[in-house]
């Protein structure tokens, strides 16, 4: 559904407008990771655990809700003020003042994770589909009745607004849990999840920085052009994040059980499921690039020629994601900071050669350098027991396709 509107938006606004919608949309991506201050990972993580020294689920819930929301408001200003020393107070300017909103907004989320540790997965699929189909809707109409770029922010603030009253009403009428800020837990909170929030802000800024370096080189045009190309390739990231949503509280319980000799196998476990999940990708892919010109039309040509290019991402984003869940639960808080600096490094060096030579070809190469230096790279060389993990995954088939034809047995 947000493809099929992301692809009305583009046609509608052209490669210019719609490139300035996807640069501060990637801008606020930036302070993304300071808005959630780390927290997506190790709060469900927590919830799940239910450690000794931690307080009940719903003081867990009450005080991430409030970190949040600080972190929220944090990182709206600093978008805000980001795009005014980049922009100045152009259209662009109104566009972060309205889309921006969406970062303390987010700290509704935190509803999100009690409902992954209860397995509530059906209260978290309504909620995004409902507030999708609201947002979807107004797009629509924004767009049939000719509004300016600023209704379509205001839309996909909207989004999060929904979502976050969904939450709120379905916690207190299902769930009903209610809390009290925990300060002490909140330290600990903090103390764990810094070095999470920091090595976010640098992923960021690594799969981002060469849509600053294209919009410096080679205009708005271009970047509209980059954002159509790798937009459509994105909306597939939603399939490993909801794996490792539902990986996350499993993994968690499993391991406190008792049985972290199982860690290994897990992890290979978890690769093959995610390469088995990539497999099973690529036919959907080769239809998004086949119909890619029919749906985009004439004006994003130069798109249209970088996505057989892209064909490789979704894996490379599926090892990030996987191996991020496993950082947590290693407790390997510090690692995810190294292998972000490098790819940010490599990317950087990568696009500021190639993007003057190649154009956006050269901001392709530098993006799938960058991931994969970040993950398979980095980890030969500081996370052995990831590599290991991968290359060695296929050991674990056998047992990954018995858990399958099990489960499928147990739901008929």
């Amino acid at each position: 559904m947000g493809l099929l509107v992301s692809i009305a938006i583009a046609r509608h606004y052209g490669p210019a407008e719609f490139g300035q919608l996807s640069y501060v949309l990637l801008a606020a991506s930036l302070f993304g990771a300071l808005a959630t201050l780390g927290l997506d990972e190790i709060g469900p993580r927590d919830m799940a655990a239910m450690h000794a020294d931690h307080p009940s689920r719903a003081d867990m819930l009450q005080t991430i809700l409030r970190i949040r929301l600080f972190g929220g408001l944090t990182a709206y200003i600093l978008l805000l003020g980001f795009i005014y020393l980049d922009a100045g107070t152009g259209s662009i300017w109104w566009i972060a003042i309205i889309l921006g909103l969406y970062l303390p907004l987010q700290s509704a989320d935190a509803y999100d994770y009690c409902f992954r540790v209860e397995k509530k997965f059906n209260y978290i699929a309504c909620t995004r589909s409902i507030s999708a189909l609201i947002s979807s809707a107004l797009k629509m109409v924004a767009i049939l009745l000719g509004w300016p770029i600023y209704a379509i922010a205001g839309a996909m603030t909207g989004e999060y607004a929904f979502s976050g009253a969904i939450f709120t009403f379905l916690n207190k009428s299902k769930l009903k849990i209610s809390g009290k800020f925990n300060s002490l837990y909140a330290v600990q909170l903090i103390r764990r999840s810094w070095k999470i929030m920091l090595a976010g802000i640098v992923v960021a800024f690594q799969v981002r920085v060469e849509y600053y370096l294209i919009e410096k080189y080679l205009g708005w045009d271009s970047v509209g052009q980059y954002a159509a190309a790798l937009k459509i390739f994105e909306t597939l990231d939603v399939i490993p994040i909801i794996f490792t949503v539902v990986l996350m509280p499993e993994l968690a319980i499993y391991i406190r059980s008792g049985v972290k000799q199982k860690f290994a196998e897990s992890y290979q476990g978890s690769y093959l499921a995610g390469i088995l999940i990539y497999l099973f990708m690529i036919p959907i892919m080769l239809v998004i690039i086949w119909i890619f010109p029919i749906a985009f039309g004439d004006k994003y040509i130069a798109a249209q020629e970088l996505l057989p290019f892209l064909l490789i991402r979704p894996l490379l984003v599926m090892i990030s994601v996987i191996r991020g869940v496993f950082v947590v639960l290693d407790h390997r808080y510090f690692y995810p900071i190294v292998s972000s600096m490098l790819g940010l490094i490599v990317t950087i060096v990568i696009a500021s050669m190639l993007i003057p030579l190649y154009g956006l070809y050269g901001a392709i190469a530098a993006n799938l350098l960058g991931l994969f230096s970040s993950t398979i790279l980095c980890d030969l060389f500081f996370y052995r027991e990831s590599s290991y993990a991968l290359f060695t995954c296929w050991k674990q088939f056998g047992a990954v396709i018995g858990r399958l034809v099990l489960t499928s047995a147990n739901r008929q």
